[in-house]
């Protein structure tokens, strides 16, 4: 008889442990509806505003603001610009914006991904935060700042996001405008958003950056949403679209029906995180902080991820240092753009022995204070070795409390 198996999917990485033993936090989530569906039902019928194709009159210019690190993001994408295209005599002229690109290709792993026909419609625009001719003045925030975002967002007749609702440590939930700012701000307003959140909050506790982020909408005015709420597998939970202030509320209620986990203690955990290209360590970085609340003092936490070799600032450093301890005020006071993850790696290391199974060279792993786990017979047998053991799938996306 064949046993049961929990599948931890991480980029073009797949693993399985056996379920004797480990308990599943979070259940899978099979959709019955195709996902090409689900986007166009969204599109259709909004939340408090009319189908997509009635948001536009001809002529008008339609800027399409993605967030990288959502699921499924190309798909989204397809679906939004082919409503808007599908409106006759319209003469739309669309602008797909992307913010900076942490690997200085212009995001060219996911525009190679689009279908030619839209690329050929599209205009695209990686934002750079240091060309001041890009940035447009919004207006002073209520606490006194200065606010600027990119020109194209606040010219645009139309302005559509494409994100993600979930859990965020800094903002408590991230979704909607946070899509927009600080990545699409200038270099002072991303680089003060390079911070370690707060895990000790609620995510309902008021953020201020939340806070902010929310204001920048309002400044901007009515926009389209269009968001993911992520599932623990491939299949989203939910596509929602429509104004972000009811896209907001909706999201936020699915994400803590199902990944808000109750606070417990054992011997191990095994998770994944999906490990987009640009922002695969930032995510391993928010699951094994999490993870920490959930195994007791030197428990493990066996990690299951497709990273790319870490090559930040932060990393490099950890891997060159003795006692890593002594890079925590270094990381704090000039964070670098890998800052908060190798922080959270540091202070996970204080609490817990980190595994992980990936396709980097063990012997890159290890200098960063990691256990290389080779083959998935070896993840198995650490897995059974625990006392106690639990498994969730997109761990970063989860919040305990």
């Amino acid at each position: 008889m064949q046993q049961e198996t929990i599948k931890l999917h991480s980029g073009n990485l797949t693993a399985s442990v056996r379920t004797d033993g480990v308990k599943l936090l979070v259940g899978t989530h099979e959709g019955s509806q195709p996902f090409a569906e689900q986007c166009r039902d969204a599109l259709l019928a909004p939340l408090g505003l009319p189908e997509l194709s009635r948001c536009v009159v001809p002529g008008d210019s339609v800027a399409i603001v993605i967030d990288p690190e959502t699921p499924h993001v190309i798909e989204l994408l397809v679906a939004v610009c082919e409503q808007l295209l599908s409106v006759p005599d319209s003469g739309i002229a669309l602008a797909l914006l992307l913010p900076p690109d942490p690997g200085n290709a212009g995001w060219s792993h996911l525009v190679e991904k689009l279908p030619l026909h839209l690329r050929q419609q599209l205009t695209l625009h990686v934002h750079d935060p240091s060309a001041t001719d890009q940035l447009s003045y919004l207006a002073s925030s209520a606490a006194g700042d200065r606010l600027y975002v990119n020109r194209r967002i606040s010219d645009a007749d139309l302005l559509v996001t494409i994100g993600i609702v979930c859990f965020d440590s800094l903002l408590g939930y991230r979704g909607t405008t946070s899509g927009i700012f600080p990545g699409f701000s200038d270099g002072d307003a991303i680089q003060q958003a390079r911070t370690e959140g707060s895990p000790e909050l609620t995510p309902e506790q008021p953020r201020p950056y939340r806070q902010l982020v929310d204001e920048v909408g309002w400044l901007l005015g009515t926009q389209f949403s269009v968001q993911i709420v992520p599932g623990p597998g491939d299949t989203p939970l939910a596509i929602l679209a429509g104004l972000p202030e009811e896209v907001m509320t909706a999201g936020k209620e699915l994400v803590d029906r199902v990944w808000r986990i109750k606070p417990q203690e054992v011997d191990a955990i095994v998770l994944s995180v999906p490990c987009h290209a640009s922002s695969g360590w930032r995510q391993f970085g928010n699951a094994i902080e999490l993870a920490t609340r959930l195994v007791q003092p030197d428990g493990r936490i066996i990690v299951v991820a497709d990273l790319p070799i870490p090559e930040g600032p932060g990393a490099t450093m950890l891997r060159r240092c003795q006692d890593a301890d002594e890079l925590l005020k270094p990381l704090r006071r000039e964070p670098g753009q890998d800052a908060v993850e190798i922080t959270q790696l540091i202070n996970t290391l204080r609490h817990a022995r980190v595994y992980l199974y990936s396709n980097m060279p063990s012997d890159i792993v290890e200098e960063l204070g990691i256990i290389a786990i080779e083959d998935p017979a070896e993840l198995q047998r650490i897995t059974t070795a625990a006392k106690s053991c639990i498994a969730l799938p997109n761990a970063n996306y989860a919040w305990i409390g």
